[in-house]
């Protein structure tokens, strides 16, 4: 499977962030989010997901199993399965890269639906 990203619309996650499915095969799903400063995922946990969260572009404040870092581009974390996690947002246009597995079945049908509209 190639992506090319210019060809995956956003959607619109309301409060500043966006995101868009890259690609997926199961038991993996890559999903690029981007924030605008100041937003943020509140604290959070997926039960029966692992994620990994790259930091693309930028800088978040992170919270993850009860740790906070602030982390940059180049920085990594995982969140183990029930794990809480958060992500605030600290410079406009910062963009993470969100690995799940096993893929997300929401994400998947939340992107499916959204790029319907427009085809």
């Amino acid at each position: 499977m190639i992506v090319k990203p210019e060809e995956i619309l956003f959607t619109d996650k309301g409060g500043g962030v966006s995101q868009r499915m890259l690609g997926y095969r199961q038991p993996l799903m890559a999903v690029e989010m981007t924030f605008a400063k100041g937003s943020e995922v509140s604290p959070h946990s997926h039960p029966d997901h692992l994620q990994g969260i790259y930091i693309v572009k930028g800088s978040f404040e992170i919270t993850c199993g009860g740790e906070t870092s602030i982390m940059k581009a180049g920085d990594m974390c995982f969140a183990d399965k029930g794990e809480i996690h958060s992500t605030l947002c600290l410079e406009d246009q910062s963009i993470l890269l969100d690995i799940h597995t096993p893929m997300r079945e929401d994400i998947l049908k939340e992107g499916l639906d959204y790029n319907s509209q427009f085809k």
